[in-house]
């Protein structure tokens, strides 16, 4: 058997490719054939068995906010399998040449949204944050201002974005999003899909104060529940940089309760957001955990950013099956919001210890796990010392994204 991951040959793979994804996640082939047209096939990557296409993936070229710095992050989606070929060891051959290429190009990081936990920790993937959907009656938003033009002057107010606002629609989500571990720093496919997902189109709308400064915006699609003629509302984007914008965007959402039922839009445990409303008559149900990997230590460590405050010395003893060069133990200092990982003997003095996985090292470097936690799932140990650093090094707030990809 001679088995290779390899770039996409559109004349080869793909009417292989489009059966497979349209199998794998149940889409028509006319619909998973635009998807790929769409990602951009120059990102697809498949395996060949015996010169048979019986695998693919989507590599997703982006960023991560941590620490309130962007850290390259490549994303995979589209995972699929042909369904004769399932059970052979084709996903997990796939898989592992993946974060293999990825280091060897030189990504900090690789993330996904996992259908099954189990084959993407077989290669050093772990839960590091999360994605909640959120419902709030439109007749229930209650946020204080938000009926009088946000700020209580009325000097703010709402306009149809479109293409030509780009750039300000970008810088106001990247001020927003850096405030949050895990956002995405998004790269074109995700920013597609802010404007349109699957099949449903949203429209922009940007809050501007006197001097036309962009201060938040949303997307938003209404979608008709039932036959009587109402709708909701949902978002992909609700952003906002200042509390007056928040409560204006709030009032604009508002306006759409004669005609429409329910507002939906995706976050974390909570959203700032819904901390403007007044009552807590919304629900919040969890959509999935996400997972990332480390994939060069030297530059995810470095890459991120740290609290100014601390001045520290760690060491990280990190056990890799995949990634040989992550291995090894790692002297990471730490001062004036920046690090340096630099690799050391076994045996360093000065600073505390942390002996992580693959998976342990990506769960507290997101800041879903503390070290201590990691610790109780078998995923770290170390001393007291290493511990306690570690939980103030990379504990910061939950992490969470609003994108699906």
């Amino acid at each position: 058997m001679s088995r290779a991951y390899e770039t996409f040959d559109d004349a080869r793979d793909q009417e292989s490719v489009t059966r497979m994804i349209s199998l794998a996640f149940g889409g028509t082939p006319e619909g998973s054939r635009e998807w790929l047209t769409k990602a951009g096939v120059e990102h697809l990557r498949v395996v060949r068995d015996d010169a048979r296409t019986v695998a693919a993936l989507l590599r997703i070229p982006m960023g991560a906010f941590f620490g309130g710095r962007s850290v390259p992050l490549l994303g995979v989606a589209g995972v699929a399998v042909s369904p004769e070929e399932r059970g052979r060891g084709q996903a997990a051959f796939m898989m592992k040449r993946f974060v293999e290429s990825a280091s060897e190009e030189g990504w900090a990081l690789a993330g996904l949204y996992a259908s099954t936990h189990r084959l993407y920790r077989k290669f050093g993937y772990e839960q590091a944050g999360h994605r909640f959907g959120y419902t709030v009656p439109l007749v229930r938003i209650d946020a204080e201002g938000a009926m009088n033009g946000g700020g209580g002057d009325g000097s703010l107010r709402v306009v149809a974005l479109d293409e030509s606002d780009d750039p300000e629609i970008r810088a106001c989500y990247n001020a927003f999003a850096s405030m949050y571990e895990g956002m995405l720093d998004r790269g074109p496919y995700i920013w597609a899909r802010v404007r349109k997902m699957r099949e449903e189109t949203y429209r922009g709308f940007g809050v501007r104060d006197g001097a036309g400064t962009l201060r938040g915006y949303l997307y938003l699609c209404q979608q008709r529940p039932s036959p009587f003629g109402r709708f909701n509302v949902a978002l992909t984007d609700f952003v906002f940089n200042d509390e007056a914008a928040g409560r204006r965007l709030w009032g604009f959402l508002h306006d759409f309760s004669m005609m429409g039922e329910d507002l939906t839009f995706a976050g974390g445990p909570t959203h700032p957001a819904l901390q403007l409303l007044q009552q807590q008559r919304h629900k919040v149900e969890l959509k999935d955990d996400w997972l990332i990997r480390v994939v060069d230590v030297k530059r995810a460590i470095e890459s991120r950013g740290y609290s100014p405050a601390i001045d520290a010395t760690l060491n990280i003893e990190v056990a890799d099956d995949v990634v040989s060069g992550n291995v090894g133990t790692w002297r990471v200092r730490i001062a004036e919001g920046r690090a340096i990982a630099e690799r050391g003997k076994p045996q360093l003095s000065g600073g505390g210890s942390l002996r992580v996985s693959a998976r342990g090292l990506a769960t507290i470097y997101s800041g879903f796990n503390t070290a201590r936690q990691a610790r109780l799932l078998g995923l770290a140990d170390g001393d007291e010392l290493g511990l306690a650093m570690a939980d103030s090094v990379f504990a910061r707030s939950t992490p969470w994204m609003s994108d699906m990809y």
